[in-house]
């Protein structure tokens, strides 16, 4: 496994009121400033979406030698709406991002599956299933995988997040969909490390929180070595990204992130 930075946890910089961090500079500052050659985009920082930006974009990540792994949407809409109509304009929200991540060469997108607050959780289910076959739809002719990610609503629950997978799989093939297993999101109640395991089998990527490392390296919500053997045994061999989103110095959680999880890697 090889580390990668996901750029959300630079989110004060990038929304900084003065001098904000542009995505096309991402890249760069990554490579520069920790040592990383691969990041995760969010649609939400690209100022725009025209072939001349995207060019842009591209040759940010060539000349920094680093690559656009994927892209992370946040978008109006639930993909587990009843409602089929609202549905599918959620739909349609998140299939307009995937020829965009084909055109600058990512891999991926990441859709939230929805579904806060539900009341009927397999009816919820059964939605999300149909938005999520109907981006397959979309990514299998750009050439782009869907990931679902450990994130809230009823992504929040392992069992629910394999079901899903496993149904589009059915319909779209193993290459089509994939989890993107979050080390830190998962809720107080959960097991998170029979969760990490249940999920980790059918990962595209994988997310280290990395959000209360101290001076000394020492993380007490949760045992990072232990993730990444869970990783490991699971045959998951791709990039570990690194998301800082704690309340301090983002530059100084991705740096102690970056110390501590290459120091567990090279063991």
């Amino acid at each position: 496994m090889d580390l990668s930075l996901a750029g959300w946890s630079l989110n004060p910089l990038f929304r900084a009121s003065t001098d904000a961090l542009k995505l096309v500079d991402f890249p760069q500052f990554a490579r520069d400033r920790f040592g990383i050659g691969a990041v995760e985009l969010n649609n939400i920082y690209f100022e725009s979406t025209d072939a001349a930006y995207l060019d842009r974009l591209i040759a940010a990540g060539q000349k920094a030698n680093s690559n656009l792994l994927n892209i992370a949407v946040e978008e109006k809409g639930d993909l587990s709406l009843l409602s089929t109509d609202a549905r599918l304009e959620s739909v349609s929200n998140y299939a307009r991002w995937i020829p965009i991540a084909k055109a600058i060469g990512a891999k991926a997108i990441r859709a939230n599956s929805g579904g806060k607050d539900v009341t009927d959780k397999n009816a919820a289910i059964d939605a999300c299933i149909d938005s999520f076959r109907r981006l397959c739809d979309v990514g299998r002719t750009n050439g782009i995988a869907i990931l679902i990610e450990n994130h809230w609503g009823i992504s929040a629950d392992a069992g629910t997040m394999v079901r899903i997978v496993e149904a589009v799989r059915q319909t779209h093939g193993s290459g089509a969909m994939f989890t993107l297993p979050d080390f830190g999101n998962w809720p107080d109640e959960a097991d998170r490390y029979a969760s990490l395991a249940r999920i980790m089998p059918f990962a595209g990527a994988v997310h280290a929180k990395v959000n209360d490392i101290d001076e000394n390296l020492s993380h007490p919500r949760f045992d990072h070595a232990r993730c990444i053997r869970i990783a490991e045994s699971a045959g998951y061999d791709g990039y570990l990204g690194i998301e800082y989103e704690g309340k301090g110095d983002p530059i100084v959680g991705i740096e102690r992130g970056t110390r501590l999880l290459r120091q567990i890697l090279r063991k």
